[in-house]
């Protein structure tokens, strides 16, 4: 699952080095929560551009934002299916969090990061007359997450970014990547890295 993750100012210039087009007006910075409008990198004909938009689908009647969607069945809800096959995104990030329930009323906070400090978490984005929307896939837990949730965003490499947001089929390929670099911190601990494999 991924409910809150962070990206700092300076993120914008590793963006520049990406895409063609940077529009990072009223991207939010620092801890960024659903509903909350952050930066993404998308497909524009064959160039790859940012864009601003808000986090969570709006799910009609009802009050929720849908802020995450399963990698597992993304391509059969209607909610999704037309998105991924045609509006694919990559959110990048500095770390994501993530609480532990251990016990009554209590959890503990972790944060998780790649070792060169840059995340790409596979999305989808909704084109929405109210303002588009983009949310993160997840997968079944692995690794370093599986002792704190039982979900974690799919996480993609920086040579995969391409072949992600250009190609359909490539993309279904990468549903079930794997991220083995990905390490854990507790709020006041170390880096901790488990590698899956």
């Amino acid at each position: 699952m991924c409910g809150v993750f962070f990206i700092e100012d300076d993120m914008m210039r590793e963006i520049e080095k990406i895409a063609r087009r940077i529009d990072q007006r009223n991207a939010a910075a620092g801890d960024v929560h659903p509903s909350q409008p952050a930066l993404i990198l998308r497909a524009d004909r064959d160039e790859m551009v940012s864009e601003v938009l808000k986090w969570g689908y709006e799910a009609y009647g009802k009050k929720t934002l849908i802020f995450n969607a399963r990698t597992e069945t993304v391509r059969e809800r209607p909610m999704f299916r037309k998105d991924f096959e045609a509006r694919r995104c990559l959110v990048l990030a500095q770390k994501f969090y993530e609480w532990k329930h251990t016990g009554k009323k209590r959890k503990e906070k972790y944060e998780f990061s790649a070792p060169d400090g840059i995340l790409y978490l596979a999305g989808i984005y909704h084109r929405d007359p109210a303002g588009d929307r983009f949310t993160i896939l997840t997968r079944e837990a692995e690794g370093c997450m599986k002792e704190v949730h039982d979900r974690m965003p799919l996480i993609l490499r920086r040579e995969d970014m391409e072949r992600w947001l250009f190609s359909e089929s490539e993309a279904v390929r990468m549903l079930g990547r794997h991220f083995e670099e990905l390490q854990r911190r507790r709020s006041e601990g170390e880096y901790e890295q488990i590698r899956l494999f």
